[in-house]
């Protein structure tokens, strides 16, 4: 395995455990909450996802010209606690996330995106990551939380 890299990032968000985590069962979920130049051209998979599930997205994303597949497998679910995925293709050497979900004495959610990554290149894909990946890492999982925190707190919030 490559040298890896780690990132972490929670929001509080006003929703019961139950709803959000079915939410991120379903990966054809994944537009509602990405990061506007994100453009899905395809989400195939069957849901809600569980132990053992391959997802195949095929994604655009600016500024790069190309779209790009990814193929997930789902490797932990504990309900209403965690769903894992890992890249099994992917533009990245190794890409693992987790998302957990932790309630919240008011009723709430923390919602925490942690991966586990590297870039291809070895060394090169390190210094890269020093100098713009991380980054965009951390831009994109900040829009996904914001975009998730207004989809659940908002006027046309999903049915809990």
């Amino acid at each position: 395995m490559p040298r890896t890299a780690t990132y972490s990032r929670s929001v509080d968000i006003d929703v019961p455990v139950d709803a959000l985590y079915r939410f991120h069962l379903d990966t054809r979920n994944a537009p509602l909450i990405s990061p506007d130049g994100m453009q899905f051209r395809a989400i195939d998979g069957t849901f809600p996802v569980d132990v053992g599930s391959r997802v195949v997205l095929r994604v655009r994303q600016r500024p790069i010209p190309v779209t790009q597949t990814w193929r997930i497998r789902i490797v932990e679910v504990e309900v209403n606690q965690r769903v894992v995925d890992v890249a099994e293709r992917s533009p990245f050497a190794y890409w693992r996330h987790e998302h957990r979900f932790a309630p919240l004495p008011d009723g709430g959610t923390r919602m925490t995106d942690h991966v586990t990554y590297a870039l291809p290149l070895g060394p090169l894909g390190r210094l890269a990551d020093r100098l713009a990946g991380r980054r965009q890492l951390e831009k994109m999982f900040a829009e996904r939380q914001r975009k998730t925190k207004a989809l659940f707190e908002g006027p046309d919030r999903p049915n809990p």
